[in-house]
């Protein structure tokens, strides 16, 4: 699926700090179970070592997540609609549209969590999971973190990261161990606290 070019469906931020780092970019994680009104939340613990290790190619030494574990609210990319649908429910809302950089996108909109997915050039109407976002505090990674966390937190879960400074708002990012499919786990922080999670393919 990873045919086109460009990141969308992102804040104007998030979308100008992404494209500002290197096309080996980015990663997350959680178990989740949802409906249009109900939600339970289990985290499986995680040793960080298993699954965090350090990049010696890079200055700030990033820190390198394994793609598997780029996941929130049990959620993973690459995961099909039906896949989705099984774990999430019936969306509140789909949004279909169509961009010039990626094609055919279809947001899976609930009350906490938001799915993009994005068509198989080579299949029509398959889709799958390009990226998934957070700003509610009940959705965590696998490893735990969810919106709300401080900045301290984050950093001694997954280790040193990039960061991106705008105003009061920082973006701590790292990037997946997939070398030939690069991809992200994003923080946003505003005042040392986490405010949206997200993990992301960098579909080009």
């Amino acid at each position: 699926m990873k045919t086109k070019t460009l990141i969308a469906g992102l804040s104007s931020f998030t979308a100008l700090s992404v494209l500002i780092y290197s096309p080996n970019t980015y990663a997350s994680s959680t178990t989740h179970r949802k409906d249009a009104v109900k939600e339970t939340t289990t985290v499986q613990p995680v040793s960080n070592s298993e699954y965090i290790s350090q990049n010696p190619e890079n200055n700030s030494v990033q820190s390198v997540i394994s793609y598997s574990r780029l996941r929130i609210g049990g959620i993973k990319l690459s995961m099909s609609e039906a896949q989705v649908r099984r774990i999430l429910g019936k969306p509140q809302r789909v949004v279909n549209q169509d961009s010039p950089a990626i094609g055919k996108i279809r947001t899976l909109k609930y009350r906490e969590i938001s799915v993009d997915l994005a068509e198989d050039v080579n299949k029509k109407d398959s889709y799958s999971v390009y990226k998934i976002s957070t700003k509610s505090p009940k959705i965590r990674t696998l490893d735990g973190v969810r919106v709300g966390d401080n900045r301290a937190k984050v950093i001694k879960t997954y280790g040193q990261a990039s960061e991106e400074k705008n105003g009061k708002v920082n973006l701590l990012s790292y990037q997946g161990d997939l070398k030939d499919s690069p991809s992200a786990f994003l923080f946003t922080i505003d005042n040392g606290k986490v405010t949206e999670i997200s993990c992301m393919d960098i579909l080009n």
